[in-house]
């Protein structure tokens, strides 16, 4: 079978191309180190790698927003930090002025540091991450959570509001990144106790001007109840009695049935105030009623102010009963024996159900008020722990995805990278191959007809 000169031609110059294009590829490959430039070198593999990249783009990231997410934690920990030595400066203060011979003067000092303390609180509370308030929670980032009134500070007012800000990650999990200002500075606490700021204002206000208070050491209710009583914003309420008050300890009546107490006051002139009340247990502990018509614990001893110089109050939120000298002076509270013949005799636990001290004075105020510090101490260390958790958890994380990343981008640099030595190799047979191609062209383009015919 004859073959036409035309198709050994054309087969040559196919092959040519064929190789030239094999060629092209090999060296582009060695030059970029990349085995495939084009969809159409490796379908398969090209299919894979846009894959793994964008996976690696997603953990890329979601490296970014773990990143962030432990920056700002770790700026909420540096703050949570400063506000427990905060506290704990300020327990060490309420310690030292406790002491029976810290004289007027060395008080009102101590009162001084307490501003101080009290500053830097708000100042705390005001912490930025990146232009936002980390403890404003969802309310306005661009508005401080905290305001001082006065200076020094009389008062604070609350911007924030109690949300905690969130970070959603890049593969869905949603991680807290702040604490909210009830959670680390009690503020709006569920069981009433006093914030951080309103326990630095009472403090000061004790160190500066002498004020006295005896005041329940815990809540008088017992767990998951609660005493009632009247108070402006509480209309429809049934205050409750002395007989029915859910009270943690039992009120003991004596043996009149009655729970009678002696308040015994300094006054300012030097004297002495005594005045005694009785209840029963019909009297309510607080009805609202007014102190020209005392019906209650709190509106009877509240009548006799302008004599004894205390005044009542019970705090629903934290369910306790206060008395306060008006003036700074020391007073004593204690059960009164019941009057009558010997038959009608015994003793009212009145002061002890109601945790009061038996007398009241600076330190003993100070001593309660040791206890709302270690109360907001507790709040805030807690605070930081879970914030600690959380930095701990984003770290597992970001190890996780790490290692993910790390893995992904070795099998994607199996898929594009060339073997360089394979590819060396064929680059140089293809090289020898297309030569030898040309070689024969040439060879071939120089013979005639005659050539094959003679």
């Amino acid at each position: 079978m004859r073959i036409a000169t035309s198709t050994i031609y054309d087969n040559q110059t196919t092959s040519i191309d064929n190789l030239e294009t094999e060629y092209q590829t090999l060296g582009s490959q060695l030059s970029s180190g990349i085995s495939f430039n084009a969809p159409s070198d490796d379908p398969t593999a090209v299919t894979e790698d846009l894959s793994l990249r964008t996976t690696l783009a997603t953990e890329t990231q979601q490296t970014t927003d773990i990143t962030s997410a432990s920056n700002q934690l770790t700026s909420t920990d540096s703050a949570l930090a400063s506000l427990t030595s905060l506290l704990q400066s300020a327990r060490s203060l309420a310690v030292q002025a406790s002491a029976t011979t810290t004289t007027a003067s060395q008080l009102k000092q101590i009162g001084g540091q307490v501003s101080q303390l009290l500053s830097q609180a708000v100042a705390i509370a005001n912490t930025q991450y990146n232009g936002t308030y980390i403890f404003a929670g969802s309310a306005n980032p661009t508005q401080p959570p905290v305001t001082a009134v006065g200076s020094p500070i009389t008062s604070v007012t609350i911007n924030g509001n109690n949300a905690s800000q969130g970070q959603l990650l890049d593969n869905g999990q949603e991680v807290t990144t702040s604490t909210s200002l009830q959670q680390a500075f009690n503020v709006d606490a569920a069981d009433g106790s006093p914030s951080v700021f309103q326990v630095l204002q009472n403090l000061q206000s004790t160190l500066d001007n002498g004020t006295v208070t005896d005041e329940s050491g815990t809540a008088l209710n017992l767990p998951g109840q609660v005493i009632q009583a009247i108070s402006s914003p509480d209309a429809g309420v049934t205050p409750s009695t002395l007989g029915d008050a859910p009270l943690a300890t039992p009120l003991k009546a004596d043996s009149n049935g009655d729970y009678a107490i002696s308040i015994n006051a300094a006054t300012a002139n030097g004297g002495t105030s005594v005045e005694t009340y009785t209840f029963n247990a019909a009297t309510p502990i607080d009805d609202g009623s007014p102190i020209t018509a005392p019906t209650s614990v709190v509106s009877e001893i509240n009548a006799n102010t302008a004599t004894s110089g205390i005044t009542a109050s019970f705090d629903v939120k934290t369910q306790r009963l206060s008395l306060t000298s008006v003036d700074g002076k020391t007073f004593t509270v204690t059960d009164v024996p019941s009057p009558g013949p010997p038959a009608a005799t015994g003793t009212a636990n009145f002061v002890e159900a109601f945790g009061l001290a038996g007398q009241a004075d600076t330190t003993s105020t100070l001593s309660t008020q040791l206890t709302d510090v270690d109360n907001a101490l507790n709040v805030t260390l807690s605070s930081r722990a879970a914030v600690g958790a959380s930095i701990n958890t984003l770290s597992a994380v970001q190890s996780q995805v790490t290692t993910q990343s790390t893995d992904n981008t070795a099998v994607k640099s199996g898929l594009e990278d060339v073997n360089v030595a394979s590819a060396t190799s064929q680059f140089t047979e293809v090289e020898t191959a297309l030569q030898a191609a040309f070689e024969t062209t040439t060879r071939l383009e120089g013979k005639t007809l005659f050539d094959y015919i003679s």
